[in-house]
């Protein structure tokens, strides 16, 4: 358990430093996600490790905490019902709006493992290689873990994790068996680029994209963060694109490309 000091500490490291709110009954999971991180670097304890963190001399180390505290929760297709809007409705609008072009820009804004871009990835392929023959496309995947986006730059997922959400059709036609693991096709592959971005930092230049994947992230964040992050996706989106939040959240900034899409009630 840690100290209340220590505890106030570690709230405001994490939100100075990538947005998210932690919440203030959090402590025991906050020293259970720590401890692994202080015996890594035979600190004696958590409070430890703590003391070390508020000099704030070592970058690495604070990454190394925060990401320990971030969610990283993903899979395949996650909310297949949002999958569904984007193959039926979001892209084939898109599409159709940037045949003059032949171009079409598209950012995962928290790709975690890389699994949400790979599903676009398929989708892209599966359902409009034809009309986007000779189209340049761009699809970027950002994530503050690079931990995360080590894996995702691998393509290399467990049993668990092609099972979850992909279906064996898909796991056969994307996927060979390699080892103890699967594989992911190298023509996949080349259709992401994966770059590390905590979205509360500076910015590299953007093209304007046409859709914007940023689901389950926002609810994290506290509120002057949300606005912050969204008033800054607004300039990098195209006037016709589209961004889309995950089935929980909402945007509160009055713009008709925000979406958020939410199941289907019968």
């Amino acid at each position: 358990m840690l100290d209340n000091n220590n505890f106030a500490f570690i709230r405001q490291l994490v939100e100075d430093q990538a947005g998210i709110a932690i919440e203030s009954d959090q402590d025991q999971f906050v020293a259970c996600r720590l401890l692994p991180v202080a015996q890594k670097h035979a600190f004696d304890s958590v409070d430890t490790l703590i003391a070390q963190l508020r000099n704030r001399s070592d970058r690495h180390l604070i990454q190394e905490v925060i990401e320990s505290l971030v969610t990283h929760e993903t899979s395949f297709f996650r909310d297949a019902h949002y999958f569904d809007e984007l193959t039926e409705r979001i892209l084939p609008r898109l599409i159709a709006r940037r045949g003059t072009e032949r171009r079409l820009s598209i950012w995962c804004a928290a790709c975690s493992t890389g699994q949400e871009a790979y599903s676009v990835a398929m989708v892209l392929g599966e359902r409009f290689a034809q009309q986007l023959n000779g189209w340049h496309i761009e699809l970027l995947a950002t994530d503050l873990s690079e931990i995360s986006l080590q894996q995702a730059r691998s393509g290399r997922y467990t049993d668990v994790e092609v099972q979850r959400g992909l279906s064996p059709a898909r796991r056969a036609q994307h996927f060979r068996h390699d080892g103890d693991g699967w594989q992911i096709d190298d023509r996949l592959k080349r259709m992401v680029r994966f770059q590390q971005l905590n979205l509360t930092s500076v910015w590299p230049p953007f093209p304007e994209m046409d859709l914007i994947l940023l689901r389950n992230v926002l609810v994290y964040m506290s509120p002057a963060t949300r606005e912050k992050i969204l008033i800054r996706m607004q300039r990098v989106l195209h006037p016709e694109g589209r961004l889309i939040l995950g089935s929980s959240e909402s945007s509160g900034i009055p713009d008709a490309r925000f979406a958020t899409v939410r199941p289907e009630t019968k």
